[in-house]
């Protein structure tokens, strides 16, 4: 009698083990933030369209040696219904064998552009095939793949509108392929002097390579290391039409690091406001040993207000402004590696106090490699 009731006992617990394998049963699913009360109001039409966006969201490994590199998401901007070829958006991370995690203006990172890409589909299946690398950029630390599938999807539309403080998801993939769903907002803060200046904040969970979006599904950027960073669309759709007319992403190392002003406490903005008699611009943070800034004597505390006459209020619109002119320099058949100028409206700070304002002329070569940044201390 024992023995039979240890079969029966060993029978229920395979047969609930088998009932866990059925996608409808299984409980080891983690939940997400849509469970969250302040989400209730809006759970329903949101769902909707995080299960659109599902659908153009994947995740991909790559390999060297046979051996696992990195994971990352990625998402679908493109598809030719003819031959069947995707277009996807992810990190580069994706073929970074090596990355310093302290700053990313040491230029040190280690990139494997033939490692062996992965996509894994979404079908009953969860196929996988391999994707080419098609284009990457290690500063912007962006990458497109090439994948071939079928597609019964909408191409989620990208907005270039950013509006701080605004409610966003951020959608990816995990090592089992489920979705990841991630609840922030738009910080109102910029990058610190570890990060690169063209990114912006979700203060949310990351999940590298994903999709951020607002709660209509249109794209407002893509999600990327470190921490909660994701790049901005304006910053994206700019790459993608650098890439498409000129095979590169053009730039200019200006030799600075900077904050907005506009970031700053309300009390912090006031105190400037009352000592130097402005209220918007870029504080420059560091200087990079040897480049022209520090030649020109911009120091630590100068103001940032204007390049080539436009004014600057945050790092992103400094970084689109930077590649919109290094895109007119090269239509007007300038080159990767040479030099043009650039006019800069500096505001002096000299022993705490207002210095004067200059517009110095920096001569910067316009390249398409990682900018690395030089440090005193």
């Amino acid at each position: 009698m024992p023995l039979k009731l240890t079969t029966s006992s060993n029978a229920s617990t395979v047969q609930k083990e088998l009932q866990q394998q059925l996608a409808t049963l299984d409980m080891s699913i983690c939940g997400s933030c849509m469970a969250n009360a302040n989400l209730q109001s809006v759970r329903e039409s949101t769902t909707k369209t995080i299960l659109q966006a599902a659908k153009v969201i994947f995740s991909f490994s790559s390999y060297v040696d046979g051996k696992l590199m990195a994971r990352s998401s990625g998402f679908l901007i493109d598809w030719d219904e003819g031959s069947k070829e995707g277009t996807v958006l992810t990190s580069a991370r994706i073929i970074c064998s090596k990355y310093t995690a302290l700053t990313q203006w040491s230029g040190t990172d280690e990139y494997v552009p033939d490692a062996e890409i992965i996509a894994h589909l979404l079908d009953e299946d969860e196929t996988t095939v391999p994707a080419i690398l098609f284009r990457y950029d290690k500063h912007i630390n962006i990458a497109v793949l090439k994948v071939n599938l079928d597609l019964c999807a909408k191409i989620p539309r990208f907005s270039s509108d950013i509006n701080y403080g605004q409610e966003i998801l951020v959608l990816g993939r995990d090592e089992r392929l489920n979705m990841t769903i991630a609840h922030g907002c738009v910080n109102f803060m910029g990058p610190t002097t570890y990060e690169r200046h063209h990114y912006l904040f979700t203060g949310c969970e990351p999940s590298i390579g994903g999709m951020v979006i607002d709660f209509d599904g249109h794209v407002l950027g893509m999600a990327n290391f470190p921490g909660t960073a994701y790049i901005p669309s304006s910053i994206v759709l700019k790459c993608l039409d650098m890439w498409k007319k000129f095979q590169c992403i053009p730039r200019l190392h200006i030799g600075m690091k900077l904050s907005p002003i506009k970031f700053l406490d309300p009390i912090h903005v006031e105190r400037i406001f009352r000592k130097c008699n402005i209220d918007s611009g870029l504080i420059v943070k560091e200087v990079s040993h040897g480049s022209i800034a520090e030649e020109l004597g911009v120091r630590p505390g100068d103001v940032v207000d204007s390049v080539n006459g436009e004014c600057v209020a945050t790092t992103v619109e400094l970084e689109n402004l930077i590649m919109r002119i290094c895109e007119n320099h090269l239509d007007q058949g300038g080159a990767i590696g040479s030099c043009m100028d650039i006019l800069v409206g500096i505001l002096h700070m000299r022993k705490g106090r207002k210095g004067p304002r200059h517009t110095l002329s920096l001569r910067l070569n316009v390249s398409d490699d990682v900018e690395v940044f030089i440090s005193d201390f």
